[in-house]
């Protein structure tokens, strides 16, 4: 795409906390990106590692470094909307990679419709390995109303609502609001609904792809402590209230105890505190069929254990050596 009068600013907001691995290949990204009319702002969130100079090292007039002290991913964020410029917002975590007609192509998406919201393919790799990354088309690759985009995205088997996925007219993220700073673990889940259930549209962008990093035991959305569990449930709490406040029915409702029982197997046996109040929101919902995921043998000792001495099980055979599991 040529640059024009007419190109409309967009920001990319990133927040950064000890990336000092990874900025460069995300500055890389960026400065291919065909769409050339845009601003890159680095919320360092209190890195202790080489992030500031590397990124205060960087020869692009578009980006723009603004440090605060540790508050967290969402208050970085929120940093970064208050002080960008664009008429559209994209979010972007920086071991992440997007393809050179990324944001190209999510603004022809969406150019002149302030309703609607753009979304990317997306794929993981691991270990910096992108040739391996597999693009696995989902229900949702398509345009679609923005709250059947939720309802559908919910019915899949592992729904992905990262805040990366969507390029945002400024006017509707005004209307919205920013993220919720109490969150940290799934805080995504209830910034995307509240973007959902407020949107008109999805257009999916087909040429705008992001290869997410996965495996990463410092990164945000590894953290497994209580405190960020506490988080999660909290994000499903008010995700599943904003679902159910435009539509609530026995799909809406069914959809929510699944997340929650997908939580449970999540947070089992690590969060005992947190078991009762998953299996009570399960209950409060009318109750979830969904199983717990898993090759066929791991399916059959479910099926013989129950799910939960079954994973007891695996963990025990994995603190023992046994990484090669057949399920």
């Amino acid at each position: 795409m040529e640059e024009s009068m007419s190109d409309p600013l967009i920001s990319i907001i990133t927040p950064c906390y000890n990336v000092a691995g990874f900025i460069r290949g995300a500055a890389a990204c960026i400065q291919a990106q065909t769409y050339v009319q845009l601003e890159w702002i680095l919320i360092d969130d209190g890195s202790t590692d080489e992030t500031a100079s590397i990124i205060q090292s960087l020869q692009d007039p578009r980006i723009r470094y603004f440090y605060q002290e540790n508050k967290g991913q969402s208050a970085a964020l929120n940093h970064g909307i208050r002080v960008s410029m664009g008429k559209y917002i994209k979010f972007f975590d920086a071991d992440d990679i997007l393809n050179d007609s990324h944001i190209a192509s999510q603004l022809e998406a969406i150019r002149d419709e302030e309703g609607a919201v753009a979304s990317c393919g997306w794929a993981r790799f691991y270990d910096g390995n992108l040739q391996h990354a597999m693009f696995r088309p989902e229900e949702v690759w398509r345009d679609m109303p923005a709250l059947e985009w939720v309802k559908t995205s919910l019915s899949q088997k592992y729904d992905m609502m990262a805040g990366w996925l969507w390029l945002i007219p400024r006017g509707l993220l005004d209307r919205i609001g920013g993220w919720d700073e109490r969150l940290s673990l799934n805080n995504d889940f209830e910034f995307t609904i509240r973007l959902l259930t407020h949107a008109s549209q999805v257009r999916f962008a087909k040429d705008a792809r992001l290869y997410y990093r996965s495996g990463m035991p410092s990164s945000y959305s590894q953290k497994s402590s209580v405190k960020a569990y506490e988080a999660a449930l909290l994000s499903n709490d008010l995700g599943c209230q904003h679902l159910l406040a435009r539509e609530d029915n026995a799909r809406t409702r069914t959809l929510c105890a699944d997340r929650y029982q997908e939580w449970l197997f999540i947070m089992y046996p690590t969060a005992p505190e947190l078991e009762a109040r998953l299996e009570d929101r399960i209950r409060h919902y009318g109750g979830s069929d969904r199983t717990m995921a898993g090759g066929s043998v791991f399916r059959f000792f479910c099926w013989l254990l129950g799910w939960r001495r079954t994973k007891r099980l695996k963990m025990s055979l994995e603190r023992m050596g046994y990484r090669k599991l057949p399920f």
